[in-house]
């Protein structure tokens, strides 16, 4: 793992932009690193990311290294799924993946939903708002309610948050980005319609895509449980977290 970057703050604006990029391309199969090095620990009296986020940060880091994606040719998805109680620090988890998706891979397009519009604005799109501006590379994006995107590239590198209404499925069609990441974030996914998840499956289908999702499982069908515990677990890496094992927070 690559050792945390402090940034030179006496040095010239340009200099520190030059590290700050330098870093960023450093971490592109590195999310642990980005998440300790790119956030100003300890924060709200936590020294770093919880044991089981590590666990799962560097699961997608391998991940990264095994597909090799050259910038033209297509790779399998990266599937990780997250079945726990609530409280455990998932959405942290899914904020820090957006950061660090967004900071390393030019025009990568995400989009991120939950089980319910409340659980989406007032807890998982709060926690990315909240954690993107405590990152390093702030200052590059712009983020409000409806979308976050890089600075001078709105339409082409960016993610929002999106309804997962059933009549709002097709809010999840047509994001491709053949030479970056093209990703997905599904939060409390065990009350997400079928019908959403099959369309964002066509996101899926070129350049570096990847799919993160999160619960409680509180329903024995479906596809998180499929995801985590069925038929189609040999597509996923799941891990499942006893709650009462973990430290941090939201």
């Amino acid at each position: 793992m690559t050792e945390p970057q402090v940034l030179d703050r006496t040095a010239s604006d340009v200099e520190v932009e030059r590290q700050l990029a330098a870093d960023c391309a450093t971490y592109y199969d590195d999310p642990l690193g980005f998440v300790r090095g790119l956030y100003p620990w300890p924060i709200n009296g936590e020294p770093g990311p919880d044991a089981w986020q590590v666990s799962v940060i560097e699961d997608i880091g391998r991940q990264v290294k095994d597909r090799g994606f050259d910038g033209n040719h297509a790779v399998m998805p990266i599937r990780e799924a997250v079945s726990s109680g609530h409280g455990i620090g998932k959405d942290a988890l899914f904020a820090w993946l957006v950061d660090w998706v967004m900071s390393t891979r030019p025009h990568s397009q995400g989009t991120v939903t939950a089980n319910t519009n409340d659980q989406l604005q007032t807890k998982t799109w709060a926690t990315i708002r909240a954690w993107t501006k405590l990152c390093a590379t702030s200052h590059w994006f712009e983020i409000n309610s409806t979308i976050m995107y890089r600075k001078g590239y709105r339409e082409s590198w960016f993610c929002t948050p999106q309804s997962s209404k059933e009549e709002n499925s097709e809010a999840f069609a047509g994001q491709h980005s053949k030479g970056s990441t093209s990703f997905y974030i599904f939060s409390e996914a065990s009350a997400i319609a079928a019908a959403v998840w099959k369309v964002a499956e066509g996101g899926l289908t070129d350049g570096e895509p990847m799919f993160f999702i999160g619960g409680n499982p509180t329903r024995n069908d479906g596809e998180f449980h499929r995801a985590c515990f069925g038929d189609m677990r040999h597509r996923w890496h799941p891990t499942v977290i006893d709650s009462r094992d973990c430290a941090l927070p939201n």
